[in-house]
């Protein structure tokens, strides 16, 4: 299976090596991001690389994705939580009712050997 990640991992940094290089001179080639706002003067950036503010946004992105789903994440875990007590709560129980079918079982064989008295 580590063989297989590696694998993997080198097909992914490989396909972005070949989107890079055959993309490089626009990557490359350097760009003002300007954000005009209502009041004032827009907000202008230092001349960058387009691959930086790719990045960036990519960054970005990312980011508010991972805070948008970390309060499902936390349902989840309070979820598992609770489900795995209730499963080590029935187990217990579980144990304790075959505890008590074996003390039937061995009470009943005892009485099985005595003869039984005429009513």
């Amino acid at each position: 299976m580590k063989k297989l990640k590696i694998v993997l991992w080198l097909i992914i940094i490989g396909f972005i090596a070949i989107i890079f290089f055959s993309n490089k001179d626009y990557l490359l080639a350097k760009q003002v991001f300007q954000i005009d706002l209502m009041y004032g003067e827009p907000f202008h950036t230092i001349e960058m690389p387009n691959a930086i503010f790719f990045l960036a946004f990519f960054l970005i992105g990312f980011l508010i994705a991972y805070f948008f789903s970390l309060s499902q994440r936390f349902k989840s875990k309070k979820t598992i939580k609770n489900l795995n007590a209730a499963a080590t709560s029935q187990l217990e129980e579980i144990a304790a009712l075959k505890k008590e079918v074996e003390s039937l079982k061995s009470g009943s064989s005892e009485h099985e050997g005595e003869p039984k008295e005429p009513s």
